[in-house]
This record gives structure tokens, sequence and C-alpha cells, in this order.
């Protein structure tokens, strides 16, 4: 099935970087939620990942600060930008089941133990700075562990709190971290005006 997404030059940087784990900061309006989406579909259409390993059987999450958000954000997008590879839908729960038995569920980080329990092949983050801490650290990378799962964080720049950590602790670990920082200007379909 061949899939066609029109990305900007900020967005391909981004998607064609091969790094485990990617942190995007960017303006609003610059694009991050439709990279995000892409990068959903993409990441369940795989069978196996960049390290060997089977992914049948691992989610992909879409995580927001609450399940509401989730639902606004990406719902409607996902279902439009992945129509061509959808098996079925879950209005409710918030699932989609893409043609190769591979699930993407949206989630929301404000009851963190509902997050736990499940292996994870590939999950984005999205305005994790409005996220506990624990969601990351403790729930979610352990949960990406045994395959060598990967991670997209998006999200707006807030001050320095734990996103801000994080970004800082990234840019140590550059064998498995890519950051990248964009203006919402840096998106090309914007009105400079």
């Amino acid at each position: 099935m061949d899939l066609e997404f029109n990305l900007h030059k900020g967005q391909l940087e981004v998607f064609n970087n091969n790094k485990r784990f990617k942190i995007v900061v960017a303006g609003r309006r610059w694009g991050k939620s439709r990279l995000a989406c892409i990068t959903l579909l993409v990441e369940a259409l795989k069978n196996t990942n960049e390290y060997g390993y089977s992914l049948q059987g691992k989610e992909v999450y879409y995580i927001a600060p609450t399940f509401e958000q989730a639902k606004r954000i990406m719902w409607g997008l996902i279902k439009m930008l992945g129509n061509k590879v959808i098996a079925s839908v879950y209005e409710n729960t918030g699932a989609i089941t893409l043609i190769n038995g591979r699930k993407i569920e949206l989630k929301g980080a404000d009851r963190p133990d509902t997050l736990r329990g499940v292996g994870l092949g590939y999950v984005v983050l999205d305005e994790i700075a409005d996220m506990k801490p624990e969601v990351w650290e403790q729930i979610i990378r352990p949960a990406l562990a045994d395959v060598k799962g990967g991670a997209l964080f998006i999200g707006t720049p807030k001050g320095k709190n734990h996103f801000f950590n994080l970004v800082e602790d990234a840019g140590k670990d550059e064998e498995e971290w890519g950051t990248f920082s964009f203006k919402s200007i840096d998106n090309p379909t914007l009105d400079s005006k």
C-alpha cells in the first residue's frame, strides 16, 4: 500500500532522522501534530524495527495530557491521513487497528497508572511539559525497553521544567537522542504577515 504524505522541510528533517528518541520543540502551528500523526502511522505499519525486533503485539501510543486532548488533536487527523491502511476504528476507546493487525491508541497522561502493563513499539508524547515526569521515566520508557522502541516528544516551550531538563539531558546522549527546535514561522505554509 502506497501512502503519500506532504511534509515541509523541518518536518522531513525530523522524520528522516534515525535517532531512537526525538524531541521537537516548536512554536504553535509549526506542524507538530501532522508530523506526529504520520510518524504514528508509519511506525504502526512496521512489523519489525531497525533493531530486528518483532513488533507484533507491541502497541503504538499517542499520549496527550488528557484523553480528551488526544481525541481533539489527533483523532480526526489520523483517521483522515490513515484511511487507506485502517482496518477498524473504535471511537469510544480511541483505538485504531491497521491492516497489518497492529494498533494505534490515543491515551491521556492524567491517570498515569492506566498506561502501565503493555509493551510498546513506539510512542508520541505531546506537550510532555504538561505531564508528570514519571509518565516518561517510570512508565513509558520501560514499556519500550524490550524491543528498543522509539519515541517522539513534541511540545511548545514553557520555561524551565522537566521537558526543559529532558532536552538538556538529550544533548548529552547524541547516539540515541535527536533534538530539534523550530519557530512557528518555520512552517512555510504560514503567512508571515
